[in-house]
Formats: C-alpha cells, sequence, structure tokens
C-alpha cells in the first residue's frame, strides 16, 4: 500500500448518535470528509425522528458533541469538530420562532 500519512488505513471516526432523550441510538462510522450537513438526513431517519413538526412545517436538527460541550456547524467534519473514536452526538431539534 502507498503511505497516505497518519491516516493510512483509518476509515473514519466511530461515534454514537443519540436523541435528544438519550432514548434512541445508533452506531457508526463517519468517513473523515463527510460534513455534519450530509449525515444528519441517514442518522434522522436511523433514530425515525419526526421530519415534520407538529406545525406541518419540516424540523430542523444539529448536531451536539456531548465530550466537547459544544453544537458542530453544518459545514464541520467531524474531524474539524475534534470528535474523537467512541464519542456521542446528541441530535437537537432546532426551534424555529415564528
Amino acid at each position: 500500500m502507498s503511505g497516505q500519512g497518519s491516516h493510512e488505513g483509518r476509515r473514519g471516526t466511530r461515534v454514537t448518535f443519540l436523541d435528544q432523550t438519550g432514548a434512541k441510538s445508533v452506531d457508526a462510522i463517519i468517513a473523515d470528509t463527510v460534513t455534519v450537513k450530509r449525515i444528519l438526513p441517514s442518522v434522522i431517519t436511523k433514530l425515525n425522528l419526526p421530519v415534520m413538526g407538529p406545525d406541518g412545517q419540516p424540523m430542523s436538527y444539529s448536531l451536539d458533541h456531548k465530550e466537547g460541550g459544544r453544537r458542530l456547524r453544518d459545514d464541520q467534519t467531524l474531524l474539524d469538530a475534534q470528535v474523537g473514536d467512541g464519542d456521542h452526538l446528541i441530535v437537537y431539534p432546532e426551534i424555529v420562532a415564528g
């Protein structure tokens, strides 16, 4: 194999996604190049979270890094956000005032 620097053989970051109550969870390995914006739709589906709010408007979600104590931006990868193997990411609904 050709050398790929310090990431040789690396498949991605192993994380556990949780809903805000902690009742639902899903484990996944996320590739280093995938942004939060691309991660969220499949996680929402796997956790069976609602995509429509009670008012009929589409739901919006964000990811919070439990160990890091901060919200991840849509354009960040897990590497950018310093999420480590075995960390937990909480999927929170975003409340949009209307």
